[in-house]
């Protein structure tokens, strides 16, 4: 008889003993949360405008680069106002959008990979406090976490967006005028009649 109340005993004790841990896990987890309460959709929108105000000034920065070197190289051949080099400077526009366009996605990325680690961090923390019911712990390695978390990302430079435009524009520009200088010897791939002749012959002059 003894014996069976020793183990009734004991099972009692398990079960409150199980009830205080998943009490601790609640609130451990609960501390986790708003501790990571912080990081909301405006905090990981944040994260896409911090680089967008990064990398676009610099993006205008070598538009603006690449619009002076193509209105030099025009005006050098007496061509700023033909139709092909209207269809030229449309082509560098279309650059800086596609350029744009990346900037964008990479911007959002950045969002995405926040978003990631924060989840993943969250996870993490209370997969642990399930293993070791610990909500001290718990709560002490999600400030840690979270201050790490929200330290400021780090950008690199994003590198020569117009440097394709700007090779294909210089090797067009040197087969035009190796074409026109071998009277008739060489043929440029395709002619745009941007270089190589004088005002008036090749492009079609607006006159507007």
């Amino acid at each position: 008889m003894a014996k069976k109340g020793a183990s009734s005993k004991a099972a009692d004790q398990a079960a409150a003993d199980e009830q205080a841990r998943q009490a601790r896990i609640r609130q451990g987890t609960t501390d986790i949360n708003k501790t990571f309460g912080q990081f909301d959709d405006p905090y990981f929108e944040k994260q896409r405008s911090n680089y967008l105000g990064f990398a676009l000034p610099q993006l205008d920065d070598q538009y603006g680069e690449a619009q002076k070197q193509l209105t030099f190289a025009l005006a050098r051949d007496g061509n700023t106002y033909s139709s092909a080099a209207a269809e030229q400077r449309a082509r560098l526009q279309k650059t800086y959008d596609q350029n744009k366009l990346t900037i964008s996605d990479q911007g959002q990325n950045y969002a995405n990979q926040a978003r990631s680690n924060v989840e993943d961090a969250r996870g993490n923390l209370i997969a642990s406090l399930n293993a070791t019911g610990d909500a001290t712990q718990a709560a002490n390695s999600a400030v840690a976490r979270s201050a790490a978390l929200a330290q400021p990302q780090g950008y690199s430079a994003i590198g020569d967006m117009f440097g394709a435009f700007g090779t294909a524009f210089a090797t067009q520009a040197a087969n035009e005028r190796a074409a026109a200088m071998s009277g008739g010897a060489y043929k440029a791939p395709y002619n745009t009649g941007l270089f190589g002749a004088s005002p008036g012959r090749g492009a079609v002059k607006n006159t507007a």
